[in-house]
């Protein structure tokens, strides 16, 4: 019995040290807010630091300061922040999200694909990331694998012009013209003065070539 109490006790000082704490943990996380908005991303990232070194929680302060370190342009801590709260949270596309804005914002389409490779782990359908993978993929001439997350991204949005687009020419530059012309009769529909709409309808089509925009 005067075990029990005795961890009856404990567990209560511990709750009101805790509650003690967490006028001073919200103070930090707001203070870093409003220096972000006063563009001091410095100031900010000192703050989040003290939110974390007051008690705060630990993926929070880590997925946040990797945000304001990528804006603040240095790149390298922002990943390693990133890095961090990935392994608090496997399962949260934040930190993925946030290392592909390093990557592109460093040119780095290897690493970027890399990482939206993460996010589709984690969310196979978030458009976005699935969009930005296959034009990596268009771009290195991987047409087959970039038509595989174009298809995804287009069934997911049918309306979209800019995923019908990159699906369309995603198969095009296969050889498989005939599969994409629906998608180009589409697009001559909602998006005629699209870039290279013309030329793709004309392609899937067996028609000439337009002239270029602005002189249609």
């Amino acid at each position: 019995m005067k075990t029990h109490l005795l961890i009856l006790a404990f567990a209560c000082v511990t709750s009101a040290n805790a509650a003690d704490k967490l006028p001073a943990i919200a103070e930090a996380w707001q203070k870093s807010l409003t220096e972000e908005s006063n563009n001091d991303l410095a100031a900010a990232i000192e703050s989040v630091l003290a939110f974390k070194s007051a008690g705060g929680e630990t993926y929070l302060a880590a997925v946040r300061a990797g945000w304001l370190s990528y804006l603040n342009k240095d790149y390298t801590k922002a990943v390693q922040y990133y890095t961090t709260a990935a392994k608090q949270e496997p399962r949260a596309l934040t930190p993925h999200l946030g290392m592909m804005n390093v990557y592109q914002a460093q040119n780095e389409p290897e690493d970027v694909l890399r990482e939206a490779k993460e996010v589709l782990k984690i969310d196979q359908f978030h458009r976005p990331t699935l969009l930005i993978a296959g034009e990596i993929l268009f771009n290195q001439q991987d047409y087959r694998k970039a038509e595989v997350y174009f298809e995804r991204a287009y069934k997911l949005q049918p309306e979209d012009p800019l995923g019908m687009s990159w699906f369309g020419w995603s198969q095009i530059n296969q050889g498989q013209a005939r599969l994409a012309a629906p998608l180009f009769e589409k697009l001559m529909q909602i998006n005629p003065e699209g870039y290279m709409v013309h030329d793709g309808f004309a392609i899937t089509h067996g028609l000439p070539p337009g002239p270029p925009p602005g002189q249609r």
